[in-house]
């Protein structure tokens, strides 16, 4: 009987991006754990059938004693568990993960789902963050990217070498949970960005755009027959302790003075998601490949976000959506417009070509056969050693 543990650090993450993908890993008698801190999503983790073991960790710190902690708890849970591969998911993780698998004998897989700050931000930590990925990517049995523009950073920093390295495209989804919707054809054009409330990922761009779209067409008789009704909507949850993070309070007003609905969080994208016309993602954060992309090619919306890390992955423009310069409103401006001025027709076609591009290569169960394949080589290699 394999044991496969997992570590990261939130369990959200795991519960929300991986928990599909984990549900094929335990069949044919393999065991999951989960080690990650605990958090409101830790049970569901549990629920699913995963062994679940706690772990502080601090995202955003660096004191020494904390990750002392950190790595102790690591070390002697995996020292108890004795699984047969480790898969660790997050920077720091993918660092401790790759010494203690060494220390321990134990296969080690990484999974790269964006660079973050390290390779964006300018500091002390990002330098001491891509002096510990040196040391100890090389570690690492395997790493497994989402995107082509990471691995090759990996490979000219030298954390890797490339045969030890492949690449799926992101974290998967449920194609039968993620099901094609039309909007409603309501004269009404729905907007919607779904993503954690930072900065980097667009949100204040998107909002300003909202702004003057609906400005545009309030000074325009609502009488006449070009005037469209316009919706604009933010979903995700508020992240107030990243330096990038958008206050509550901010949200609140924006909602209350630029007609840009913050929806809160959900734990089912789908049931919000499904009845607007277009998803909008216009991050210059270094992403994997947004899950939130992901989600609305399954459910066959247009998609407008940035040709960015991951984020040009998700989009073939003027095909399956638009595809924008980072950080360019005018440019978001454009494209939203070019969105509402088509008919309802135009806009279902690209979401059908988006639906079709999500069988192709976002079903996570061609994820998990990747990530069990990468598994059993190693686990085969262990052995004829």
């Amino acid at each position: 009987m394999k044991k496969i543990l997992i570590s990261s650090n939130t369990s959200w993450f795991i519960y929300n991006f991986f928990r599909t993908t984990i549900k094929e890993f335990m069949g044919d008698g393999r065991q999951v754990y989960i080690l990650a801190p605990k958090d409101a999503y830790s049970e569901k983790l549990s629920a699913l059938g995963c062994h679940f073991y706690p772990m502080s960790v601090d995202r955003s710190g660096a004191k020494l004693t904390v990750e002392f902690k950190t790595i102790l708890q690591f070390y002697s849970t995996i020292k108890i568990i004795k699984p047969d591969c480790l898969l660790n998911f997050t920077p720091k993780m993918n660092i401790y993960g790759a010494v203690i698998g060494r220390l321990l004998n134990i296969p080690v897989i990484n999974s790269v789902a964006g660079l973050g700050s390290i390779f964006t931000e300018k500091g002390f930590k990002p330098r001491i963050g891509k002096l510990l990925l040196r040391l100890t990517q090389p570690l690492v049995n395997h790493i497994i990217f989402q995107n082509p523009d990471d691995r090759q950073v990996y490979l000219e920093h030298h954390f890797v070498k490339a045969k030890h390295t492949s690449r799926v495209h992101g974290i998967g989804i449920d194609l039968k949970s993620f099901k094609a919707h039309s909007a409603p054809d309501d004269n009404v054009v729905r907007f919607i960005l779904v993503a954690r409330m930072l900065k980097n990922k667009g949100v204040i761009e998107f909002v300003k755009v909202a702004e003057r779209i609906r400005d545009k067409y309030l000074a325009k008789d609502e009488a006449s027959s070009d005037f469209v009704k316009c919706e604009f909507s933010l979903l995700g949850f508020i992240d107030e302790d990243n330096p990038q993070g958008i206050s509550r309070s901010t949200l609140i007003r924006w909602d209350q003075e630029r007609n840009v609905r913050y929806l809160g969080k959900t734990d089912d994208v789908y049931s919000v998601v499904k009845n607007y016309d277009c998803v909008v993602l216009p991050s210059y954060y270094r992403e994997g490949i947004p899950q939130c992309l992901i989600e609305a090619c399954a459910m066959a919306k247009p998609v407008i976000t940035t040709d960015n890390v991951g984020c040009r992955e998700t989009v073939e423009d003027q095909i399956t959506g638009i595809k924008i310069p980072c950080r360019n409103v005018e440019a978001l401006e454009d494209a939203m417009q070019k969105i509402i001025d088509m008919s309802h027709q135009e806009r279902l076609n690209l979401g059908i070509n988006g639906r079709l591009k999500a069988e192709k290569e976002f079903c996570h169960l061609n994820i998990a056969k990747h990530y069990l394949l990468m598994i059993d080589a190693l686990l085969s290699n262990k052995k004829t050693k």
